[in-house]
């Protein structure tokens, strides 16, 4: 597996020197930019390629690659504003080459990731005397918008048992987060240990510590 393709200074390598009779500097610096633009998505490209078992793009890589040595070979001192024009094409499709690789690599690393994640089934059962409006499920590491999973159910009362949640377990033990609203408002956010459980789930005792008010889980 080629894991070898080192990533670029963003810094333009090309010839800078302009002669009296050489490029316009305008033409130079739409050149140094547009170089750098191809060093940032190769150097995406690079660390996207690390974090995926899958080789398949190894060759085409290494041949775009092989094209940025081609470009930086270029002295723009010896060039008029034509040929540099032709030469930002160049990297234009080049850039082009390495979006579409980006968003492959982005597709096969969610696949591996989503190969090792394993299900666990989740019973909850409320010991508690609280009666809860909000539930939600989440790993730890998601900052986005959860879902009440208590929405169109109505409150999670003492002494009922909720079935049907499910988390995922990756190959981190990512810990997820048990988030808890009861009727008066109050938030709870208790944290669930993946490798502690196993694939034929798991049933979780909510208990309230009224001295304390606090919520813990029992197993």
């Amino acid at each position: 597996m080629l894991k070898k393709i080192t990533s670029l200074l963003i810094i333009c390598s090309l010839c800078v020197l302009v002669t009296a009779c050489g490029p316009s500097e305008e033409k130079v610096a739409q050149a140094q930019q547009k170089y750098a633009q191809l060093a940032e998505i190769h150097n995406q490209v690079v660390e996207a390629h690390k974090n995926v078992d899958n080789n398949s793009l190894d060759e085409a890589l290494t041949e775009l690659r092989e094209k940025i040595t081609e470009v930086e070979g270029y002295n723009l001192a010896e060039m008029n504003d034509e040929e540099i024009d032709i030469l930002i094409q160049i990297m234009d499709t080049l850039i082009s080459s390495y979006e579409r690789h980006l968003n492959t690599l982005t597709n096969i690393q969610e696949e591996e990731e989503a190969a090792v994640l394993v299900p666990i089934p989740v019973t909850l059962v409320n010991q508690t005397e609280l009666s809860f409006e909000e539930i939600k499920l989440y790993e730890s590491k998601d900052v986005g918008i959860h879902e009440n999973l208590l929405s169109g159910i109505g409150e999670f009362a003492q002494g009922e048992t909720l079935t049907g949640l499910t988390l995922q377990r990756d190959v981190e033990n990512t810990p997820w987060v048990l988030e808890l609203k009861d009727v008066n408002g109050t938030v709870y956010q208790l944290e669930l240990l993946t490798e502690e459980y196993n694939e034929e789930g798991i049933k979780l005792n909510l208990v309230y510590d009224a001295e304390q008010e606090t919520i813990s889980l029992a197993v």
